[in-house]
Parts: C-alpha cells; structure tokens; sequence
C-alpha cells in the first residue's frame, strides 16, 4: 500500500525535513502542506509587525510532498 508523507524542514542549511502528517492520498498530503504554510504564512506576517525582518516569508524553510510504500507484515 502507498501513503503519502507531507514533509517539513524550518532550516534548510542544518536540519533534515521532518514527517509532519501521513495521508492516504497525494491531495491529502497537499492539502496538509497548504494548511500548514498558510498557518506559518499568518506568524510570520504577525512577527512582522514587531520585529521587521529583511528576509521574505519561507526563507530558508522547505515544504514538500512524497510517496511512500507502507510496509506489511
């Protein structure tokens, strides 16, 4: 069976990408990634505000998508 992992890694340049959700389909997983990033979309626009950064929204962070055989015993 194959499920779909929805991926996260908040520094690209000293960590690995993290499992944050399994879904039973590749829209699931999608759908997970969006939300997730329209969340982190409002902090950071929130932070913003009071601490004014000249980095752009998502620097450095990676989000993604992949397939992964479920394995049966």
């Amino acid at each position: 069976m194959k499920v779909w992992e929805f991926l996260y890694n908040y520094s690209t340049w000293e960590s690995a990408a993290a499992t944050i959700s399994v879904h039973r389909t590749k829209r699931g997983a999608e759908m997970a990634m969006q939300f997730h990033k329209e969340a982190a979309r409002i902090e950071y626009e929130e932070d913003q505000k009071e601490y004014p950064s000249e980095f752009e929204f998502g620097h450095g962070e990676w989000w993604g998508i992949r397939e992964t055989d479920l394995l049966d015993y």
